[in-house]
């Protein structure tokens, strides 16, 4: 009879060491801009964060900021800690940095951005078109 009291041990065991049930997820994405992939100008930095949908503005202590690759415009967002995110859905702000201002001026961060997304753990890559942005032309209408 014992050996069948380890079998759930076992499973609960498991469960607790891979993260079974709390799985968080590493979503990938790529930003674009007028078909291609959105090209910085020198001294500019692009910052992606995602932030659940349904957070309370300004809510900082749940964002997850994402590593941005401007040689392609991809970027992966791996958590505060390096071990993802948990599934839901994300809003994604954007900020354009260049001299330590946002050129966008806050149109697309925190509920002003158009972008959300639904992270899972099968989730595609986030395509965040800028072209979709309605504020946003006026502050990239020379790229």
């Amino acid at each position: 009879m014992m050996h069948f009291l380890r079998w759930p041990l076992g499973l609960v065991i498991c469960c607790a060491v891979l993260g079974c049930g709390g799985s968080l997820v590493k979503p990938k994405g790529r930003v674009m801009k007028g078909g291609a992939p959105f090209q910085t100008a020198d001294g500019e930095a692009l910052r992606v964060i995602l932030a659940p949908a349904d957070g309370p503005e300004g809510a900082h202590y749940d964002s997850y900021p994402a590593l941005y690759n401007p040689d392609n415009a991809t970027f992966q967002v791996v958590g505060k800690d390096g071990k993802g995110l948990p599934p839901g859905k994300y809003r994604v702000g954007l900020e354009l940095i260049k001299k330590k201002e946002d050129v966008f001026k806050g149109a697309l961060m925190g509920r002003r951005s158009p972008f959300t997304c639904e992270v899972t753990s099968s989730s595609s890559e986030i395509v965040v078109d800028l072209d979709q942005a309605k504020d946003q032309g006026k502050y990239t209408k020379t790229r």
